[in-house]
C-alpha cells in the first residue's frame, strides 16, 4: 500500500510538471490562407515583444558564457532579417517569434529531449538559438538544411529540453526534436497535420488514429473530449474540419481557446503579416502589422510589454529598449524560465545579469 501511494504521488508530480510546461502550436493553411496559432501554457509570466533589427553583429552565448567569466566568442554572425519575438528572458532570448520573411519558430517542452553535440560547433543557449534561426533564414527548408552545421543547443542545466515547430510564408511546416543525440525532423510529407503539442509527433498521431476522424472505430465527441490530454485530438479535429469562410484568423482563435487557452496566445496571418496576441492578464486582442515595423540598421531596438494596457493596433506603442529596461526583464524572467527558486538568490544569477548587460552594451543604449 505504501509503495502504491508513493508511486501515485510520483505520477502526480510528473503529470503536474509536464502539464505546467505544456504548449500547442499549429498551422492552418490553404490556397487563400496561412495562419499560425500558438498557446503558451505554463503560468502567468512577465515578457516583452521585441522588434529585432537587421544588420546587427552578434556572438553566441552559452550557459557557461552566461554564468562564468569565460566570455571569449566562438561564433559570430550579422542578422540578415528583422523579426518580432516574444521574450521571457530579455533581449535576444525569445521563446518564439517570426521574421520579416514569414519564418515562424517556437519551442515546446519535450521530456525526452537529449543534446546534439558537434565538437566543431559552438554552444548556444536554447533561446538565442531560436533568434539565430530567425536572424539567418527565411524558410523551413533553410533551417533544416543548416541544422548540423549550426550551433549546438545548450539547454537549462539538469532539465529537460524542447522540440520545435516551424513554418514559413509558403505554407511549409516541420518539427525538430533532439532524440538519442540526433536531430529528428518531420516535414510536410511526414506530418498529415501541421500540429505539435508536448509529445513526440508520431506518439500523438498514433493515439489519435483510434478516432473516427482519422478512420478509427471510436467516435470523437468534441463536447466530451475536453481533458488536458485531448489538446492534440481537439486541434487535429478542428483543423481537419475547417471549411474556408474567409475568416481563418477567427477560426485559429477558436482552436486556441477550444483546446486549452494559454497564458500567452498568438495568431499570425503570414499573408497579411498581421500578428495578433493577448495574455492572461490583458485578454483584449492586440494587433501588430509586421510590414510597418522598422527593422533597419539605424533604427532603435523596440519593445512592448506583453501585458500592455493598449488595445487595437499597437505598432506605435513600442518603446526604445535600453540595457536598464532589459535588465528588469532578465531579473524577472530567468528565475521563472529556469523554474528554480534557489537560482534567484544565487551568486550565479548575479553573474548572469552582469554578463548579459555586457553582451548587449554595444546594441542597447544604457538609458
Amino acid at each position: 500500500m505504501k509503495i502504491f501511494f508513493l508511486r501515485h504521488i510520483m505520477l502526480c508530480v510528473m503529470l503536474y510538471s509536464v502539464q505546467s510546461k505544456a504548449c500547442s502550436a499549429f498551422l492552418l493553411t490553404g490556397k487563400n490562407y496561412n495562419i499560425v496559432g500558438f498557446n503558451e501554457n505554463w503560468k502567468t509570466m512577465p515578457g516583452m515583444i521585441v522588434v529585432n533589427k537587421r544588420d546587427v553583429y552578434k556572438r553566441n552565448i552559452s550557459w557557461q558564457n552566461l554564468t562564468t567569466d569565460q566570455l571569449q566568442p566562438h561564433q559570430q554572425w550579422t542578422s540578415k532579417f528583422g523579426s518580432v519575438t516574444f521574450n521571457l528572458l530579455g533581449y535576444d532570448f525569445p521563446c518564439y517569434g517570426i521574421n520579416e520573411k514569414g519564418l515562424f519558430l517556437v519551442e515546446l517542452y519535450l521530456e525526452e529531449t537529449s543534446k546534439v553535440y558537434n565538437p566543431k560547433q559552438a554552444n548556444m543557449f536554447w533561446a538565442q538559438w531560436i533568434q539565430y534561426q530567425l536572424d539567418n533564414y527565411k524558410t523551413v527548408k533553410e533551417v533544416i538544411n543548416h541544422l548540423n552545421d549550426g550551433p549546438n543547443i545548450d539547454w537549462w542545466p539538469n532539465a529537460a529540453g524542447s522540440h520545435f515547430f516551424l513554418t514559413d510564408a509558403e505554407g511549409n511546416s516541420a518539427t525538430i526534436a533532439l532524440l538519442n543525440g540526433k536531430y529528428t525532423v518531420l516535414t510536410n510529407k511526414e506530418m498529415p497535420m501541421p500540429l505539435l503539442c508536448n509529445n513526440q509527433y508520431q506518439k500523438d498521431l498514433t493515439a489519435a488514429k483510434k478516432f473516427d476522424f482519422l478512420g478509427g472505430p471510436e467516435k470523437f465527441d468534441v463536447k466530451q473530449n475536453q481533458n488536458w490530454e485531448d489538446r492534440y485530438n481537439r486541434a487535429y479535429y478542428m483543423l481537419k474540419n475547417y471549411t474556408y469562410d474567409e475568416k481563418p484568423v477567427d477560426y485559429a482563435w477558436n482552436i486556441l481557446n477550444s483546446i486549452y487557452p494559454g497564458e500567452w496566445q498568438t495568431v499570425i496571418d503570414t499573408k497579411t503579416m498581421n500578428l495578433y496576441f493577448r495574455s492572461d492578464l490583458k485578454k483584449e486582442i492586440k494587433t501588430i502589422n509586421i510590414r510597418k515595423l522598422d527593422f533597419s540598421k539605424n533604427a532603435a531596438v523596440k519593445y512592448l510589454d506583453i501585458h500592455t494596457d493598449e488595445t487595437g493596433m499597437v505598432n506605435n506603442e513600442f518603446q526604445n529598449l535600453t540595457v536598464e529596461k532589459n535588465n528588469q526583464y532578465v531579473e524577472k524572467g530567468f528565475p521563472i524560465g529556469y523554474d528554480n527558486k534557489e537560482f534567484e538568490n544565487s551568486s550565479i544569477f548575479e553573474k548572469l545579469k552582469k554578463n548579459i548587460a555586457q553582451f548587449f552594451e554595444t546594441i542597447l543604449p544604457k538609458s
